[in-house]
């Protein structure tokens, strides 16, 4: 019994420290991954040179900046793979952070867009990429992608202003590989500075630090003595004088031993705080103060470059400085694994609310709902376990929100007097049956991660409605349209290999 006991633990062991390899390997190839946006064109860098006489930062412009975002998550054609809506929603809370000290601020103008291609997903070149930017963009937004792009051994681009597939004023993207796109990275404010104007810290110095007239001089003395050559830091290289000549087109750690001269003899020493440069996500931490000036003009006015994204009216989100009250469960609640209903208060302003469930602090379940409830069944949960959940209240311009306090509760074993009650479990619940114009259908015990079907017929047997998608969670709220006249309905629901039938009353 002990030797059995031991080859356990040996066993157990070696997969953790497997596993603890695996991954530490897949963080070291993320951070060598690069950036795929190019050197910035001519025509953008005279663009940049047409700014200096606004430098320094117009510290008097206290007004924060709303940008409207599209976020896309893109999958394979089957629906699978890719990333989840609430690990997108803490990449552009992230995003917020970053950009708080420019006041320009990111909302979301809807919930994120599922894309099911791929062509899209994985794609090993830039031309499937383009298509979908052509044929996916919402205009008059910053539309992000977030696919997987491993196989160009990219962790994201962007495009500049005025480049890009996508025609007026929706022109370009940025393409985020999921791999790079962990709720603390770097690698989205880096594209998103690329998107709002900013090339990198090296533009045109990392190919020849020795070259006339394109690399930039480390000196900010624009009144040398000869033989020393003048500062042209806003006529070179990135265009920005208040960021340090780099010439480093790699990723690097901080803090390097890396140098190089310049034509003056002075040795470049690139600043690794900067989003713009190719340092790891521990180093970078900034913009400087003539970046977000640049960023800020190319948004502030109709005729600046992307102007377009403030066209339309900020919706000016109800702020969101609390967290929902929880009913149930509480701490020493036993709820059954199979049929778990969990509820809170609602909150005012939150048009969503994520809930997520640990398991030895393991978060083992993240999803969002529309309503105060959230009706788990079939085999989220196991039974005989402990578990611990939180839930707070986001909407589209606050999804940086507080989570409630972590309540423990229970589960007991499962409940099913046969396998006829088990079958029924399963069978999704739908309410009300009877619908006024406006209402909302409630399906619940939806099977999560699988396509769905739902049909809506008039007593003649005629399909009036359909919805044919992927269904990313166990619940759903449906709106029919609403032009149908009174009377009854049958609703099918198809859903892997299973159909269910409900009779509906829509009601004046």
């Amino acid at each position: 019994m002990k030797s059995l006991l031991s080859f356990i633990r040996t066993v157990i062991r070696f997969s953790i420290l497997t596993a603890l390899a695996v991954l530490q390997n897949h963080v070291v190839s993320a951070q060598q991954l690069d950036c795929g946006t190019g050197p910035a064109p001519a025509s953008h860098l005279s663009y940049l040179e047409s700014l200096v006489p606004f430098y320094p930062a117009q510290t008097e412009d206290t007004n924060w900046i709303h940008l409207p975002v599209t976020a896309h998550a893109v999958r394979s054609s089957s629906g699978f793979g890719g990333m989840t809506e609430t690990a997108i929603y803490a990449t552009i809370c992230n995003l917020n952070e970053r950009f708080a000290s420019g006041r320009i601020s990111f909302y979301l103008s809807e919930r994120v867009r599922f894309i099911n291609n791929t062509a899209y997903y994985g794609a090993t070149s830039y031309g499937p990429l383009g298509t979908m930017i052509d044929q996916e963009n919402i205009a008059r937004t910053i539309n992000i992608y977030y696919t997987d792009l491993s196989g160009m051994g990219l962790c994201g681009f962007a495009y500049y202003p005025l480049s890009g597939p996508g025609g007026f004023q929706n022109d370009g993207a940025i393409v985020m590989s999921f791999g790079c796109s962990q709720p603390t990275g770097t690698t989205l404010a880096h594209e998103m500075g690329h998107y709002l104007s900013l090339p990198h810290t090296f533009n045109q110095t990392s190919s020849n630090p020795l070259d006339p007239n394109d690399a930039e001089r480390v000196t900010r003395n624009f009144n040398e003595i000869a033989p020393r050559l003048s500062a042209n830091c806003f006529t070179a290289g990135d265009r920005f004088c208040d960021t340090p000549s780099d010439f480093i087109a790699g990723r690097w750690s901080c803090p390097s031993s890396r140098t190089t001269l310049d034509l003056n003899n002075d040795a470049m020493k690139p600043d690794s705080s900067f989003y713009m440069s190719y340092s790891y996500d521990n180093c970078m931490s900034r913009f400087s103060e003539q970046q977000m000036t640049a960023m800020r003009a190319t948004v502030n006015s109709t005729n600046a470059p992307r102007g377009y994204l403030t066209l339309n009216p900020y919706p000016n989100f109800p702020a969101i400085t609390t967290y929902p009250a929880k009913f149930f469960p509480q701490i020493t609640d036993t709820v059954v694994p199979n049929n778990a209903l969990f509820r809170w208060a609602p909150i005012n302003g939150a048009s969503l609310y994520q809930i997520k469930i640990f398991q030895f602090n393991v978060n083992v379940f993240d999803t969002l709902v529309e309503d105060t409830f959230y009706h788990a069944l079939g085999n989220r949960l196991r039974g005989m376990r402990q578990y611990s959940w939180i839930v707070r209240g986001i909407n589209g311009g606050n999804l940086c929100t507080p989570f409630s306090p972590r309540d423990s509760f229970s589960t007991s074993t499962y409940v099913f007097a046969g396998i006829n009650d088990a079958l029924s479990a399963k069978k999704p619940l739908v309410y009300p049956t009877a619908l006024g114009t406006g209402d909302l259908l409630t399906l619940e015990g939806l099977q999560a991660g699988s396509p769905i079907v739902l049909t809506l017929r008039d007593p003649l047997g005629r399909a009036v409605w359909t919805l044919q998608e992927f269904n990313e969670d166990e619940g759903r709220l449906l709106a029919f349209p609403g032009d149908l006249p009174f009377g009854h309905y049958l609703l099918t629901c198809s859903q892997s290999g299973r159909g269910f039938t409900y009779r509906l009353f829509l009601k004046p």
